[in-house]
C-alpha cells in the first residue's frame, strides 16, 4: 500500500510540474496575445510582435525569435534592468476597495495616477500573482514591457504622461497584483485578461530556439536599429518635421498627422525589406 502511495503522489508531482498554463489577453487595438508556461520557459505570441518571445526562468534571458529575418535577438537579464524614460513622472496606484471578480479571482480596483493626474481604473488580483507558475508568466510579461519601453525610448517626450504611466504598469504589481484590466481615463478597456486555463501539454518544441537563425546580441541589435532610423530619416524629411510640430503641439497627433504617419511607416517598411 505504502508503495501504491508513493506511485500515485510522484505522478501527482509529475502531472503538476508539466501542466502548460496559458493566458490569452487583448490590447485597445483589439490584437490578441497568449502567454503559455511549461514551468520552465514562458512563450508569448501575436500582438505587435513580429514573431515570439521566449523568456527562460532560469537564466532570466529573453529572446526575440523573428522568422522573416531569420534572426534571434538574445536579451541578457542586465540589459533590461534600466529602462530609459524621458522626464520623470512620478506613478502610482490609488486604492478604491475591491474590485469585481474576473475569471473567478477576486481584485482589488485602483485609480492610475501620473502626477496626480488620474489616468484610467486599473483591476488587479493578488490571489492570482501569488501562485507560483503565473509569477514566472509576470517576469516574462514584465520583462516584455520593459523592452517595448527601451525600444521607443527616443519617442518618450512624444507621449502623453497617461501612456508613459501605463506603459510602468507592470513595474507596480507590489501595489495592484496581477493586472486584469485596465481602462483609460475615457472609458476605454485597453487591456484584459480573456482567459486563464491549464492546458493539456504543449509541444516542448515550441519552447525551443529553432537551430537554424542566427542568434545576435540585443546591443548588436539596437546599434543597427539606431544606424538604420538615422539613415530613414535623412531620407524622410517629412518624418522629423512631423516629430517638430508634434513637439509644439504638446505630444497630441491630429487625424492628419496620423494619416501622414501611417503612409511613412508603410514606406519605412518598404524600404527596410529592400535592404
Amino acid at each position: 500500500m505504502r508503495k501504491i502511495l508513493y506511485a500515485l503522489l510522484l505522478l501527482g508531482a509529475c502531472n503538476l510540474a508539466w501542466a502548460d498554463v496559458q493566458i490569452t489577453f487583448k490590447n485597445i487595438d483589439g490584437a490578441t496575445s497568449t502567454m503559455q508556461s511549461n514551468g520552465r520557459k514562458v512563450r508569448i505570441n501575436g500582438g505587435r510582435l513580429p514573431g515570439y518571445l521566449l523568456y527562460d526562468s532560469g537564466s532570466g534571458e529573453f529572446f526575440m525569435v523573428d522568422p522573416m529575418s531569420r534572426e534571434v535577438v538574445r536579451i541578457a537579464p542586465g540589459e533590461l534592468a534600466v529602462t530609459v524614460d524621458v522626464g520623470s513622472l512620478n506613478v502610482g496606484l490609488k486604492p478604491r476597495g475591491g474590485g469585481e471578480k474576473i475569471l473567478g479571482y477576486s481584485t482589488g480596483r485602483f485609480d492610475l495616477l501620473a502626477d496626480g493626474l488620474f489616468c484610467g481604473t486599473v483591476y488587479g488580483s493578488s490571489e492570482l500573482i501569488a501562485q507560483h507558475e503565473i509569477q514566472r508568466i509576470f517576469r516574462a510579461m514584465q520583462g516584455m514591457h520593459k523592452l517595448s519601453r527601451m525600444m521607443v525610448a527616443g519617442l518618450s517626450p512624444m507621449l502623453s504622461d497617461c501612456q508613459r504611466a501605463t506603459a510602468r504598469l507592470s513595474d507596480l504589481a507590489d501595489s495592484s497584483g496581477f493586472v486584469m484590466r485596465v481602462i483609460d481615463d475615457q472609458g476605454r478597456k485597453v487591456f484584459e485578461v480573456l482567459s486563464l486555463e491549464l492546458v493539456a501539454a504543449i509541444d516542448p518544441a515550441e519552447y525551443e530556439l529553432p537551430a537554424d537563425m542566427r542568434v545576435i546580441d540585443m546591443n548588436e541589435k539596437m546599434m543597427a536599429i539606431s544606424k538604420q532610423g538615422q539613415k530613414m530619416l535623412q531620407q524622410m524629411p517629412e518624418m522629423q518635421q512631423m516629430m517638430q510640430q508634434m513637439q509644439q503641439n504638446g505630444g497630441q497627433m491630429t487625424p492628419e498627422m496620423q494619416r501622414q504617419m501611417q503612409q511613412m511607416m508603410e514606406q519605412m517598411q518598404q524600404m527596410q525589406q529592400t535592404q
